[in-house]
C-alpha cells in the first residue's frame, strides 16, 4: 500500500474540520439608485414647495404639458383642463391613498373627540379644553400625514387644498375630481367605522370639533363668515409655507409640514372658542361630510362647502396677483 501523499493529508484535514457557516445576510450594502424610487413629479405637493416640478429646460417639458400637466412649472390652462390624466392608473392609486388617509384621520381624530367630549362640562373652562385637545391632535395628524403622503399624493386630504391648487394651476382637473371624490368616500367610510367602534349610535358623533354648529346659537351668516375667513387663513399660510418655491431655502420639506399643521390647528382652536355653539373651523368639507353622515345631522353643512370654495376663489386672485414665477403671466 502506497504511503499517503500530501494531497491526501490535506483532504483528510479539511473534512475533519467543522464546515464553514452559511452566510444568510450580506455584509455590504449599496446605495439606493434614485431612478428606482417610485416618485412622480407633482407641483401641487403640499410641503414640497414645488421642488419636484419639471423645469422648462427638461427635454420632456412640452410632452408633459399634455400627459402630466401638473408636473411642470407654470402649465397652461389647456393642459390643466385636459381629460387625458384620467387614463393614468397611478393617478387613481394616489386618489385611493388620499381616501385611505382621510379615513384614518377621521377615525383617530373622532376617537379623541369622543373621549374628551365630557370635559366641556367637567371643568370651568367649558368647550375650551376639548377644542384645545382637538387642535393639538389635528396639528400632529396633519404634520405626520404631510410627511407620510406628501412624497406620494401631495397630502391634500381636504377638498380645500385640492380645489385651491387647481385654481392655482398646481393640480389638474382629473386629479382634482378624483382626489375630492375619494376624500369624500374616505371620510364617510372612516366615520361609519368610528360609529361602529363606539357602539353604533349616531349621537356619539354629533359633537365633533370642526364639524358641529348649533343653529340655535349661530346663524348661517356667522357660520359662513367664520368658515370662509378661517379657510382663507389656512390657504394663505399653506401656500406660503408649503407650496411657494420662494421659501425653498427658508422652510423646505423639513419644516413646512410642521408649520402647515400648526396653522390648521390655530384655525380650529380660534373658531372653537370664539362663538358659543360653534366647535371650531372645519376647513375640510370631506371630513365633515363623513362625520355628519354618520351622525345623521347636516346642520349648516352647506357652509363647509360654500365657505371653503369662496376662500379658494379669493385666494386664487391673491396667488395670481403675486405669482411665484416671473414668466407665469406670459404663459397665461
Amino acid at each position: 500500500m502506497a504511503p499517503p501523499t500530501a494531497m491526501d493529508k490535506f483532504l483528510d484535514l479539511k473534512t475533519s474540520e467543522d464546515p464553514a457557516p452559511i452566510r444568510r445576510w450580506r455584509t455590504t450594502s449599496a446605495p439606493i439608485v434614485p431612478s428606482n424610487i417610485n416618485s412622480q413629479p407633482f407641483v401641487g405637493r403640499l410641503g414640497g414647495n414645488q421642488l419636484q416640478a419639471v423645469s422648462q429646460s427638461d427635454p420632456e417639458y412640452e410632452a408633459l404639458q399634455h400627459t402630466n400637466p401638473d408636473a411642470v412649472q407654470s402649465p397652461k390652462w389647456a393642459g390643466i383642463l385636459s381629460l387625458r390624466p384620467f387614463a393614468d392608473v397611478h393617478l387613481w392609486r394616489n386618489a385611493c391613498l388620499e381616501g385611505v388617509g382621510l379615513c384614518c384621520w377621521v377615525f383617530i381624530a373622532g376617537l379623541v373627540s369622543h373621549g374628551t367630549a365630557n370635559l366641556s362640562s367637567a371643568t370651568p373652562l367649558g368647550p375650551i379644553l376639548p377644542v384645545a385637545i382637538a387642535a393639538v391632535v389635528q396639528f400632529l395628524i396633519i404634520t405626520l400625514f404631510i410627511f407620510s403622503l406628501g412624497p406620494v399624493t401631495g397630502a391634500h386630504l381636504t377638498p380645500l387644498i385640492t380645489f385651491a391648487t387647481f385654481l392655482a394651476k398646481l393640480t389638474s382637473l382629473p386629479r382634482m375630481v378624483l382626489y375630492i371624490t375619494f376624500q369624500c368616500i374616505g371620510g364617510v367610510v372612516g366615520a361609519y367605522i368610528l360609529r361602529a367602534s363606539l357602539g353604533g349610535s349616531p349621537s356619539t358623533l354629533v359633537f365633533s370639533p370642526g364639524c358641529y354648529v348649533d343653529a340655535a346659537q349661530v346663524s348661517a351668516k356667522q357660520a359662513f363668515a367664520l368658515e370662509t375667513m378661517g379657510s382663507l387663513f389656512v390657504l394663505f399660510l399653506a401656500f406660503g409655507l408649503g407650496l411657494d418655491p420662494r421659501n425653498q431655502g427658508s422652510f423646505g420639506p423639513a419644516l413646512g409640514p410642521f408649520l402647515v399643521g400648526f396653522s390648521s390647528a390655530i384655525a380650529l382652536f380660534a373658531g372653537g372658542i370664539a362663538v358659543p355653539g360653534y366647535l371650531g373651523l372645519s376647513c375640510n368639507p370631506a371630513r365633515c361630510l363623513g362625520l355628519m353622515s354618520a351622525a345623521h345631522r347636516f346642520t349648516y353643512h352647506w357652509v363647509h362647502w360654500t365657505g371653503d370654495l369662496t376662500a379658494c376663489v379669493v385666494h386664487a386672485f391673491i396667488y395670481y396677483a403675486v405669482p411665484p414665477f416671473c414668466n407665469q403671466r406670459i404663459q397665461d
